[in-house]
């Protein structure tokens, strides 16, 4: 017990500072203090960090290229939600982590209002869609997603 607390004061920190701190953190997680917001990206708002101004979203071993993070739904278990952008709708990483959930039995909650980024309108079903800067849409991620109806889909 001796060497933890020597380790501890070599960095200037004490046994009962760090105990203390440690106890906060786990009683803070079965809380449920965890961020269950996944981003439209497709990825959890937690693997999203800013550092100097810039965004970095890193889900796994791959990087995405995000650039905002937008919550759009919560869920039980981010971990599903590790999924890569392959084009827009059923291709899409927000659409496959949302199978993943589903299919393992998790919940999911939209915490947005379901209606096209584009138009506007809440009539038509919308789907996550990579688009460019100018707002083309892509097949492969670009850091900036929408979620668009059918007919703003087709009109770009």
């Amino acid at each position: 017990m001796e060497e933890i607390k020597d380790a501890l004061a070599l960095m200037g920190l004490t046994f009962e500072e760090v105990q203390e701190a440690d106890k906060k953190i786990v009683d803070k997680a079965k809380a449920g203090g965890r961020d269950r917001r996944i981003c439209v990206c497709g990825h959890a708002v937690s693997k999203h960090t800013t550092y100097a101004g810039i965004l970095t979203c890193k889900p796994s071993a791959l990087l995405c290229p995000c650039k905002l993070i937008r919550p759009v739904l919560t869920c039980s278990d981010t971990r599903v939600f590790l999924r890569k952008t392959e084009g827009a709708g059923a291709m899409h990483a927000l659409a496959r982590g949302i199978y993943a959930s589903l299919h393992s039995g998790k919940e999911v909650n939209w915490i947005i209002e379901l209606q096209c980024d584009r138009c506007g309108s809440t009539k038509n079903n919308v789907v996550p869609v990579p688009v460019t800067q100018s707002g083309t849409s892509s097949s492969e991620a670009t850091g900036f997603d929408k979620l668009l109806c059918p007919e703003c889909r087709t009109e770009i």
